[in-house]
């Protein structure tokens, strides 16, 4: 990044002011964790960052304090910020240490694992993405990140895909199912039906044995469903770099598809931060309490359709060991954690457990948006790239559990857990493969014909 890229005139100083002062007047848990933290070291014990790298910075807390200490700089807003910029009273936070800010905000992954450990509760997820938010403001969040924010309001998803593009991609996976089950199954596209499916659109593009999976689940359990051409991305970046109003903006693409079509449910796909954003941040928060459709996961619907023996599956044609990682913000923070082992178990032989799992697990490293990025932005004291820090610090955790459980198959439900777990495998040389939980169902379904 450039010297320019640091330069803060007043209009950015403005937006900094509102920022910080969202501290201040915005919810009363943040400003619980800006006085309650009581330092003693329980989140740095249970941090995958602190584990790959045991050094003062990585220490949750720590990191937390950067925000209280900007916090407690000065009662007065204007001048906590003017201090911080410089003023009269020193330079709290001068451009080093905002570079500083940027590396470790974007090491800490959001994960929250920390929350589930400390013993007031404190969750430093939510002020790290406080602390990103303060650095967005500021254009200095990941150019990654901005850019995939940029593209996705142009384009309303985060692939930069056009409507023709979108269509070419459901013909050609439709060809491909057809040539692997002998049968029609269709993804439609703008229908008016029962239910309306939202993946990320990276399970379109990237890795489209997931939604392929999926379209063969709702062909097989008989559920009338559709994708809409203007809303068939779930992803929301806003979540990961603390802009509210992207976050919003996303959203509303989802909301709007759903009235459009008439649909009586919204089924998020196997995006654990894209559910918990339509189901708890968004949704009836955003847009009304009585919104007319309800909103789900397909882990919730297939298990439902599995238990009432809507679906018929040879866990034979899937042999091989398999483990399932579990999302942070599927099961942290969204509580999806038996539903996907249900259809996990239905459709493998070898089922084999990572430890801990379900709330504990440990985070796959890539979380938080830090999956999209492999090349050196955290700028301050140039040691290692992104991809380095996410395959040697972050993700040691995630790998020393994996090779504990001697599967062959990850199955991991996220496009970032995904990418980040796949790099993994790659860069330690090892012959495991990672896909989704319905690439293993698309496998294992028997279908009529």
């Amino acid at each position: 990044m450039s010297e320019e890229k640091y330069q803060i005139n007043q209009a950015e100083l403005d937006r900094a002011v509102k920022a910080v002062k969202a501290i201040k007047d915005g919810p009363r848990v943040l400003q619980l964790y800006m006085d309650i933290c009581a330092k003693c070291g329980t989140c740095a014990e249970q941090c995958h960052v602190s584990h790959g790298n045991p050094i003062r910075r990585t220490n949750p807390a720590f990191r937390s304090d950067r925000v209280r200490k900007l916090y407690n700089a000065d009662r007065s807003i204007f001048g906590k910020v003017f201090s911080v910029l410089g003023g009269n009273n020193g330079p709290v936070l001068d451009k080093d240490t905002l570079e500083e800010w940027v590396r470790d905000f974007y090491e800490c992954s959001g994960c929250r694992r920390c929350a589930k450990f400390c013993p007031f509760g404190i969750d430093n997820s939510v002020i790290t993405r406080k602390g990103r938010a303060i650095l967005h403001v500021l254009g200095m969040s990941p150019s990654k990140m901005a850019e995939t924010q940029e593209i996705s309001d142009k384009f309303g998803n985060d692939e930069g895909q056009s409507y023709k593009a979108f269509l070419e991609a459901v013909r050609f996976l439709e060809e491909e199912l057809l040539e692997e089950h002998g049968i029609p199954i269709k993804i439609p596209v703008d229908q008016q039906a029962d239910v309306l499916f939202v993946p990320a659109s990276a399970d379109l593009i990237s890795f489209p044995e997931t939604q392929m999976g999926c379209a063969t689940f709702f062909h097989a359990a008989g559920i009338q469903w559709t994708m809409s051409s203007e809303a068939f991305d779930g992803a929301n970046f806003g979540l990961f770099t603390g802009d509210d109003e992207h976050m919003k903006r996303k959203n509303k693409l989802l909301h709007v598809a759903c009235i459009k079509l008439k649909v009586k449910k919204l089924i998020i796909g196997e995006c654990g931060h894209a559910y918990r954003i339509a189901k708890y941040i968004g949704g009836a928060n955003y847009w009304g309490k009585d919104i007319p459709y309800e909103i789900t996961n397909i882990f919730t619907v297939a298990a439902e359709a599995l238990r009432r023996g809507a679906l018929k599956l040879d866990s034979s044609r899937n042999p091989m060991p398999v483990s399932y990682h579990d999302p942070c913000n599927f099961a942290r923070s969204a509580g999806i954690t038996e539903e996907p082992r249900e259809i996990l178990r239905a459709c493998v032989q070898d089922y084999r457990e990572m430890t801990p799992n379900r709330d504990l697990n440990w985070c796959c490293g890539g979380g938080g948006g830090l999956a999209v990025l492999d090349g050196f932005e955290r700028v301050k004291k140039n040691e290692v790239t992104f991809l380095e820090y996410r395959m040697n610090v972050a993700g040691k955790k995630k790998l020393e559990q994996i090779l504990a459980t001697e599967a062959e198959y990850i199955a991991a439900p996220c496009a970032n857990c995904k990418r980040q777990l796949m790099q993994l495998m790659e860069y330690h040389k090892l012959d495991v493969q990672v896909g989704g939980v319905f690439d293993l169902f698309d496998k294992a379904v028997i279908l009529q014909k």
